[in-house]
């Protein structure tokens, strides 16, 4: 039990946490509950930083993004360490990456209804100084929503900028911006500390990219090592998407 919830199933995990689905035990109404690692979850300033977050990306009240619905920290042993939990809508749908796994390419209408609602999340966040830099495939969901069957929900907002520049994070211990590489702009595969709103534009373009051509401008090969991808984003132009 974490709140007013009771923890039916794991459904999958994150690089800050696990995702469970939770249900109100007396109205059954299903949500998501994710429950930050240890790592994250005794670092003071991450979590504060990201609640901050959380209450600034309800404040946009942007339909094309997940709604969060409570947070908190479970005290759960007697030296004070706690259990840092977020509990948000819960999206019965497929990611865009498991749509493009089944599908890809999609129409090019199908792709243009898919990012202008992307694009709309983005320009709303933007606005608000909020920016996503971890967007990709994985953290967009398509639900059913009325008449709508490809209604998008981004998922994820800022935890990648609030946890990239901390220390002990994973870009400290290992050099690299948390963050999956075939999405990532040029800045973030250098590390660069001031990655902005352009960053977003970046991977959006390469998720868009991959919705029309069923790949993104620079996927990774077999066999191909992290820093051989990452050279080619920096050095090398991505090949003409009439080509692919």
């Amino acid at each position: 039990t974490i709140g007013n919830y009771l923890v039916r199933q794991k459904l999958g995990e994150g690089g800050m946490g696990s995702v469970y689905l939770a249900e109100h035990p007396h109205i059954g109404k299903k949500v998501a509950l994710k429950v930050l690692h240890a790592e994250f979850a005794s670092n003071t300033d991450v979590v504060t930083r990201f609640f901050n977050e959380a209450k600034a990306v309800n404040d946009i009240g942007h339909p094309n993004i997940v709604d969060i619905i409570d947070y908190g920290v479970l005290q759960t042993g007697p030296s004070g360490e706690g259990l840092v939990y977020f509990i948000m809508e819960f999206l019965p749908g497929l990611t865009l990456s498991q749509l493009l796994q089944r599908e890809a390419p999609l129409s090019p209408e199908r792709a243009l209804g898919i990012a202008l609602q992307v694009a709309d999340a983005l320009s709303a966040s933007h606005k608000s100084n909020i920016v996503h830099r971890d967007l990709k495939p994985d953290n967009i969901i398509l639900i059913h929503r009325g008449r709508e069957h490809d209604f998008v929900k981004l998922l994820d907002f800022g935890i990648a900028k609030l946890t990239g520049d901390q220390p002990g994070s994973r870009r400290t211990r290992t050099g690299l911006v948390m963050g999956t590489p075939a999405y990532m702009s040029p800045e973030q595969c250098e590390g660069r500390g001031n990655v902005d709103h352009r960053s977003d534009i970046y991977s959006f373009g390469a998720t868009l990219h991959e919705l029309v051509a069923g790949r993104p401008p620079f996927p990774v090969t077999p066999g191909e090592h992290l820093p051989a991808l990452v050279h080619r984003i920096l050095r090398q132009p991505p090949a003409d998407l009439r080509a692919v």
